[in-house]
């Protein structure tokens, strides 16, 4: 299949979960014999070097296209007058947009894929089968975030919601098929064409044989992308909600936050009551094998918590809130423990410190939960499936149009 494959960021490096999907489809989608025309958008010209080196030897073709941040700004506005969510407007440039026709033209795609709706108006017009992926729910995700902002911009994130939400159902109606990660963010959509996709996770029995003997530190872990918001707020309202009491009664413990980008009231933790803050490291297996505990009290966000499968893969004895466990299905409830508040989650870290031989069973059920259930292979494999299923929706459509509409006297 020639796919038309576009992506809002660039996927090299994954550290951000649309860009981690990215990466591991278009791997696969090599492996599987597809042609795959990446379009995607950077920041700088190094940054187009790179991608275009990184994502070479996967693509038939690798498309870059920058938009200065200035020129974002100036676009958010125009949310003012064509009422399109301010995402949306950040994304589009009608210069870009002749130039991806240009592109669509050359190359006759047989499907077209969209990582996110802030692309979409790119193609949106186009006849080709189209398939979205929308990941997560962005419509909940600004409700969700709404709640916990400043007073002054809960207005403003509540508008977004609003305006991503009617834009979500127009994309519904547009594109042949649509994807999404979890089955909340599906119900939350209210639509039952749309086809939930999980994510898989890059950690296999293969990648972890590189750390046959990792000796356990006494560590509680939580990682992810440090700028992300939902993260933030987890680890801060945990370091000072949570911690002082484990720290209290396990004063030889560590509280490491692991991950790229740590904002500054994030770093300001570092060194304070045993917190260490790492920022990014090479391979996020070694901390996580590491670790006798990994903890993910998530308040906000939506989708699908990659972390949480990255944890679980590694073997580390997984501690969540049911906001970050809301994408992880076909749960018994004996691979990961859930905990509702904090009281909980403060018993649940000191049951399992007190107990090693309940830090291995739940070590061992959530690893073989994960290597059964989610893999990017199967990923893969659904998303074919659902290009397919589009490619014939589009033909049904188009041979409708082309019946000539019979007249009675």
């Amino acid at each position: 299949m020639n796919v038309l494959y576009m992506s809002v960021r660039p996927p090299y490096p994954p550290h951000k979960g649309d860009q981690l999907i990215a990466w591991e489809q278009i791997k696969q989608l090599k492996a599987s014999g597809h042609h795959v025309h990446l379009l995607t958008f950077v920041k700088t010209k190094e940054e187009e070097e790179f991608i275009h080196k990184k994502l070479s030897p996967y693509c038939k073709e690798v498309m870059v296209f920058r938009i200065h941040p200035m020129q974002k700004l100036l676009r958010s506005f125009k949310t003012l007058y064509n009422f399109k969510p301010i995402q949306v407007n950040l994304f589009f440039d009608p210069k870009i947009k002749k130039r991806v026709m240009d592109i669509y033209r050359r190359l006759k795609p047989d499907m077209i894929h969209v990582q996110t709706v802030r692309i979409a108006e790119y193609v949106i017009d186009t006849n080709s089968p189209k398939c979205m992926d929308m990941i997560d729910a962005l419509s909940l995700n600004m409700e969700r975030r709404a709640k916990k902002e400043k007073k002054w911009l809960r207005p403003l994130f509540l508008l977004e919601s609003r305006l991503l939400k009617r834009y979500e159902e127009v994309i519904l109606n547009r594109f042949d098929r649509t994807m999404i990660v979890s089955e909340i963010d599906k119900s939350h959509l209210n639509n039952s064409q749309i086809v939930v996709n999980p994510n898989g996770t890059f950690i296999t029995k293969q990648h972890l044989a590189r750390y046959p003997s990792v000796k356990k530190e006494k560590i509680i872990l939580f990682h992810g992308n440090m700028q992300y918001y939902p993260n933030v707020e987890a680890v801060l309202d945990f370091v000072k909600e949570v911690w002082p009491h484990i720290h209290q009664a396990n004063p030889d413990y560590k509280f490491y936050i692991v991950g790229k980008d740590p904002v500054k009231r994030v770093k300001a933790l570092n060194g304070k009551a045993n917190v260490v803050v790492t920022g990014f490291v090479r391979d996020i297996c070694l901390p996580l094998r590491k670790a006798q505990i990994g903890i993910y009290p998530m308040k906000s966000g939506t989708g699908m918590q990659n972390k949480i499968l990255e944890a679980m893969a590694c073997g580390l004895p997984t501690i969540a809130s049911p906001t970050a466990l809301q994408g992880i299905a076909e749960r018994c409830g004996n691979e990961v423990i859930c905990t509702e508040n904090k009281d909980e989650m403060f018993s649940a870290v000191n049951h399992l410190i007190k107990k090693t031989e309940l830090q291995e069973r739940y070590a061992s059920r959530g690893q073989a939960f994960v290597q059964s259930h989610y893999s990017w292979e199967k990923n893969c494999n659904r998303l074919i499936k659902t290009w397919q299923e589009a490619a014939m929706h589009r033909s049904s459509e188009l041979s409708e149009k082309s019946v000539p509409e019979i007249v009675q006297s």
